[in-house]
């Protein structure tokens, strides 16, 4: 990987995330007397279940879009690696909605309890559809090195989730959490998948072998070969054989 396309690449997926964080604050802006309990420095102890389906909504529309825009950037930053990049952003949508409706409880439950636990399932929301959208964009668009990317994203959440954690210790509002999760998230995984991509190339260039290519064999698998089930042939494909046996 060039640097100008490292570089490329970490802007494309920063941009996604900056522009989700600012769809959050413009929701936020225009929902402020509904979201009144975010900015409180000491939220009331009953929080409205209008508040918290707002706040569901703000979260997933934000993320939602962020994904989308983050996946599409990184696709066009090599056009030659996500060629299926339209199959790709159709299973994002589909799994952000499996993912809202799944973190629903989650957020009704923490609610109830105190909100500086919300604020920490929306972190895991931002964090986990971020690194779900990243993976499938890896798998469908580049199945012979996803495990690359594999490696790239899930040492990049790791990152992501360590600074989301500190900023939280550092500052008490629980807030920061909220708007700067995206970024965060986003920025971590062009900048550190970019890095375990080119090391890996390095890696691979100097001993001439793909250690990460999903068709690689390791273990008990080596050497074996690979035996496909036969498909059961349609109708159609039957009665064409028996007419060409017919036929000889």
């Amino acid at each position: 990987m060039t640097f100008p396309r490292f570089i490329l690449k970490f802007l494309a997926a920063s941009a996604g995330g900056i522009i989700g964080a600012v769809l959050l604050v413009v929701i936020f802006l225009l929902a402020s007397s509904l979201l009144s309990p975010l900015t409180a420095s000491q939220p009331n102890e009953y929080i409205s279940p209008v508040f918290v389906f707002i706040l569901m909504v703000m979260v997933f529309l934000s993320s939602t879009i962020g994904n989308l825009v983050s996946t599409f950037l990184l696709s066009l930053t090599d056009r030659e690696r996500y060629k299926r990049r339209a199959s790709a952003m159709y299973q994002i949508f589909i799994v952000s909605i499996i993912i809202f409706l799944l973190m629903a409880p989650v957020y009704f439950i923490t609610s109830s309890v105190d909100f500086s636990f919300t604020a920490y399932a929306i972190a895991l929301h931002f964090i986990l559809t971020a690194q779900v959208s990243a993976l499938i964009l890896e798998i469908v668009s580049n199945y012979r090195y996803s495990l690359v990317g594999l490696y790239g994203v899930t040492f990049s959440i790791i990152l992501s989730a360590a600074v989301l954690f500190g900023l939280s210790s550092l500052v008490e509002s629980p807030t920061i959490l909220l708007f700067a999760a995206m970024p965060v998230v986003w920025g971590s995984i062009g900048l550190v998948h970019g890095i375990v991509t080119a090391v890996y190339g390095w890696i691979a260039n100097i001993y001439d072998k793909d250690f990460l290519a999903t068709n690689m064999d390791y273990g008990d698998d080596y050497g074996k070969e690979i035996v496909e089930e036969e498909k059961p042939k349609t109708k159609d494909e039957a009665g064409a054989d028996f007419l060409k046996k017919k036929e000889e």
